[in-house]
């Protein structure tokens, strides 16, 4: 089976987002004997690129880092020109199956398939991006979320199978999108437990917090659409229970100078640290360092159907996790077994179940421990992905029986 597999992210080296479940998805398809070939953006060269993805061919697309101030602009610039590129890509390689990393990729498989239409589309959706994207205030970014709404219905809508991360994400676009039932499927996100996995990391919590009785921590891209703020609101009732507590915030993004602006307001700045951007394996041991995981997320349509990594890669280090309580994380885990829930954006609620975590140490490490299990037996990548594989190679089959098919 030749397969195209497109991220509008730097797949190599792996760089957050949707990136470590695009290169196990090509991972999953190599193991299995196919072609493949990946249109990404790469932070190596070609040879080292291809040698890292074990692919038969990539091509190399314009990047735009998420941590850039501007990137909506340069999203503009940049996006449209990488959807043309992966359509006379497809056009020219004439796949069996283009798996596309949400909406946008997703569309430049769709003009592909225009001119290979034998090629069966395959959408892996992990988010909504026009939805999320209403907390950017500017007034131009007013037509592009018209637009962008209107391209990324389509792209759901044409696109002729879609694997998404939740059986609450499947239902959104059924109800909201109007995307037939029977051409989604739901595969987990998931985690590398070789890469988390509980390790003794003391002395980067000497290095950092020497004098902290509990670390609180939260990963990723630190963007406004999360809510990110919600933690720092709830820092000081925490901090009344709890004074020698640690706040780190490992990773970087546009909501990082507003928030060191209110840290300050609060008199919290001792007991924030903001790391700027780690590699992944530097982030496992900010986890292993750390005494409770925090994920957050709005009370919006995007994120009800959003699960993250973060508490994937908590349980995978070990860590109890405090989420929001959101369809698509209430769908992983019952509460109380590997984590506890808090009303999205309330931050009171956030500081009760957070000190409610701290206050018990053998609940918490319990707690962790069943997050680990569960992670080792339903949530690695490596099981995830090869199913992902599988329903792309019936896929084909389906379309070439199709096809070969006597006209009735």
């Amino acid at each position: 089976m030749k397969s195209v597999v497109a991220i509008f992210e730097q797949l190599v080296p792996i760089s957050g987002g949707g990136t470590p479940r695009t290169w196990h998805i090509v991972q999953a398809l190599v193991r299995r004997g196919h072609e493949v070939h990946v249109a990404a953006a790469y932070g190596v060269d070609r040879a080292s690129a291809m040698r890292g993805l074990g692919c038969a061919g990539i091509l190399a697309l314009p990047h735009v880092s998420r941590l850039d101030r501007r990137k909506m602009l340069k999203y503009l610039l940049v996006y449209p020109w990488n959807v043309m590129r992966v359509a006379l890509w497809i056009w020219r390689a004439k796949p069996d199956v283009a798996v596309s990393h949400n909406t946008v990729a997703g569309l430049g498989a769709l003009l592909g398939k225009r001119l290979s239409p034998r090629t069966v589309t395959v959408l892996d959706l992990t988010d909504l991006l026009f939805e999320y994207l209403e907390s950017y205030s500017k007034r131009w970014m007013r037509p592009v979320l018209a637009l962008g709404r209107a391209l990324e219905r389509y792209a759901l809508q044409r696109s002729d199978r879609i694997v998404t991360i939740s059986q609450a994400m499947r239902d959104i676009l059924v109800r909201e999108y109007g995307v037939s039932a029977a051409k989604v499927e739901v595969v987990h996100d998931g985690v590398d437990c070789t890469v988390f996995q509980p390790k003794d990391t003391g002395s980067l919590r000497d290095q950092v917090a020497p004098w902290a009785q509990h670390v609180c921590i939260l990963h990723g891209v630190i963007d406004p659409q999360d809510g990110p703020e919600v933690l720092v609101e709830a820092a000081p009732k925490v901090l009344s229970r709890f004074p020698h507590t640690a706040f780190w915030w490992v990773g970087d993004g546009a909501a990082v100078p507003h928030l060191m602006s209110r840290a300050q307001e609060l008199q919290l700045t001792d007991h924030l640290f903001f790391s700027g951007w780690v590699t992944q394996a530097q982030v496992s041991e900010y986890i292993n360092a750390s005494d409770l995981g925090i994920v957050v997320l709005p009370d919006v349509l995007s994120a009800r159907g959003r699960v993250t990594l973060k508490e994937f890669e908590y349980w995978a280090c070990g860590k109890a996790a405090v989420l929001p309580r959101l369809p698509a994380l209430c769908e992983i885990i019952p509460e109380g077994e590997a984590s506890v829930f808090f009303t999205p954006g309330a931050a009171e609620d956030l500081a009760d179940k957070i000190c409610t975590l701290l206050d018990n140490d053998q609940r918490r490490e319990e707690m962790g421990c069943r997050g680990r299990q569960m992670v080792l037996e339903r949530f690695d990548w490596r099981a995830l992905t090869d199913r992902l594989a599988q329903l792309c190679e019936s896929y084909v089959t389906a379309e070439t029986k199709s096809q070969s098919a006597p006209l009735q």
